[in-house]
């Protein structure tokens, strides 16, 4: 599906469109999971799905300094992993967890208000 934005005119990484095999940016096609902020991206991300994320695994995203984090979980959404809730919230960062399309429209919509978030996108197929 491609997301209507306003990338022409920003240097942040951005969701361009996205299908079930790969996200597109800006200036190049990934099909694998990816973690994406405005400055950092982490492509070939090697968690298989969301429900395995691990807290060391967190931890690299938190060094990053978000205010919210938002996992797209595929076709699914909601939360199975408490631990990994708590700990987030821990460190005063907001954790939303949806389905894919729309983190990756919410990630959009935050990054062009100039929010700090960090979206970790699982493929839809998977």
């Amino acid at each position: 599906m491609k997301i209507e934005l306003d990338s022409e005119n920003s240097s942040s990484n951005k969701i361009i469109s996205y299908s079930d095999d790969s996200f597109t940016l800006k200036d190049k096609k990934i099909a694998s999971n990816l973690v994406i902020s405005k400055d950092h991206l982490i492509e070939s991300w090697s968690v298989e799905h969301y429900n395995v994320l691990t807290l060391q695994q967190m931890d690299k995203i938190i060094a990053w300094q978000p205010e919210i984090i938002i996992i797209g979980a595929g076709k699914e959404s909601g939360i199975q992993n408490q631990e990994l809730l708590a700990y987030i919230t821990s460190k005063n960062i907001g954790l939303e967890i949806m389905n894919t399309g729309a983190a990756c429209r919410s990630y959009n919509l935050l990054i062009d208000e100039g929010r700090n978030v960090v979206a970790c996108l699982f493929l839809p197929n998977n």
